[in-house]
């Protein structure tokens, strides 16, 4: 019997039970949905999140800061992470770009609104190289050029906690706010009075010129990022309360860095750019350390998500053998008839199986489809949540051709081994004592 009388055969078979084969291949449907649109969800996540580290020069960067003093090398012999180490650091094959990474914490006031963050330093020309890749989204206004000093451009998240519910962000563009920072006093003045009136305030009044969205990084979760031009904050490093240790010992700096940033031109030569940094006398960090650990993170979540989308398959290879294992029932004559003209036990355990595999293919489609627009209403959903608490939408769904291809294959293995048992108690049928059923 060549294949093409046993597929005709075997799909007009199903189609006398077609209520019984609808609901089977629907099964398999809902199994091959449930998994794909868990995989695709959890590969989209993990696309996103990849994504948003090349785009956000968190791949890319290494962050350098001075060694740890030690009885072989004390404090007085680390060389010092200043402002000609960053320009060193910048002509070091394969690195673009490198500038110091200065956070001044303080108080952030608008009218009676008021928050307590630290105010960043950031460099015009990354700024805007973040908002070119889309790294994030101007809301409003824009974002401050390199000869601006006194200017800041906020976090779409924090610009909300300093305007009432009912007003506009536009309404903040143009204002001009109060930042407060402590000044760290003389160490003579920390020994002769150690209390809080020793601090002096250091007022900035800062124009805001812009409004951005979904610029948390690693280091802000929070995503209340709050940016001035570098050149502004530089001077007042060295200044200002910045751990208890510039408290205790009243070290008001000599002009070195606690950590400067050094991005690499592509994430290949991070390894190269951290070893060429680390030769210099420096520790450097990137977040290569730990991608392997992120890696693994994200092949158990999408394993567990496709196991557990995978149980519902195995109701559905139940309702495989249940189908096929009453057609053998129901057809027992059929198949001694057919077993009296000729056809062998191995003919006709394909045919069974070719009805397995046909409903394997027509629950595949089904669930592959089915998968789709759950996967996409998720994402839906998801953005909504997004959008509530001020995040940028993203696209969660990864339907890449391998899940399309390996969720059809899957389906129709698992048919065909759902289809074994029963095919094979057909090709058993003794044909003397099914054509008493006559």
């Amino acid at each position: 019997m060549i294949f093409r009388d046993q597929f005709r055969y075997a799909f007009g078979n199903l189609r006398k039970t077609l209520l019984r084969t609808f609901l089977t291949a629907a099964g398999v449907a809902i199994g091959i949905g449930a998994m794909t649109s868990m995989v695709s969800v959890g590969l989209g996540t993990q696309r996103v999140v990849i994504q948003a580290f090349n785009e956000g020069n968190i791949l890319t960067s290494v962050l350098v800061s001075q060694e740890e003093p030690s009885d072989t090398m004390p404090p007085d012999s680390l060389p010092a992470l200043d402002a000609s180490k960053t320009e060193l650091f910048k002509t070091l094959p394969g690195v673009r770009d490198a500038y110091p990474r200065i956070l001044i914490a303080g108080l952030l006031r608008a009218g009676d609104e008021q928050m307590f963050r630290n105010l960043e330093g950031m460099p015009a020309r990354i700024l805007e190289e973040q908002i070119r890749q889309g790294t994030v989204e101007l809301v409003a206004g824009r974002i401050y050029a390199a000869d601006e000093r006194n200017v800041i451009v906020l976090s779409e998240r924090a610009a909300r906690r300093l305007v009432p519910d009912s007003s506009e962000l536009n309404e903040l563009v143009d204002t001009t706010l109060t930042f407060m920072a402590a000044r760290i006093p003389g160490l003579g003045d920390m020994l002769g009075n150690m209390s809080l009136g020793v601090f002096q305030p250091i007022q900035l009044d800062l124009k805001v010129v812009g409004i951005v969205k979904g610029g948390g990084d690693l280091s802000d979760l929070a995503g209340l990022s709050l940016w001035v031009p570098i050149e502004l904050v530089e001077p007042l490093y060295s200044l200002t309360y910045q751990n208890l240790e510039s408290v205790l010992t009243g070290n008001v700096g000599t002009g070195s860095y606690s950590m400067v940033q050094v991005l690499a031109t592509d994430v290949m030569v991070v390894r190269a750019v951290q070893d060429s940094i680390e030769a210099l006398g420096f520790t450097a960090r990137s977040i290569l350390d730990e991608i392997g650990q992120v890696r693994r993170g994200f092949l158990f979540m999408n394993s567990l998500l496709g196991t557990i989308g995978g149980v519902s398959l195995i109701v559905a290879a139940m309702m495989i053998v249940n189908t096929l294992v009453m057609a053998v029932l129901e057809r027992t004559r059929e198949i001694g008839l057919l077993k009296s003209m000729g056809a062998t036990d191995g003919d006709v355990m394909r045919l069974f199986l070719t009805e397995a595999g046909v409903i394997g293919v027509l629950g595949g489609i089904g669930g592959l489809i089915l998968g789709y627009f759950v996967a996409r209403i998720t994402n839906v959903i998801a953005n909504i949540q997004f959008e509530r608490v001020g995040e940028v939408a993203v696209n969660l769904v990864a339907f890449a051709p391998l899940l399309i291809f390996g969720a059809m294959a899957f389906a129709i293995l698992v048919s065909l081994a759902a289809g074994y048992y029963p095919a094979r108690r057909a090709a058993k049928v003794d044909p003397v004592v099914a054509l008493r059923h006559f």
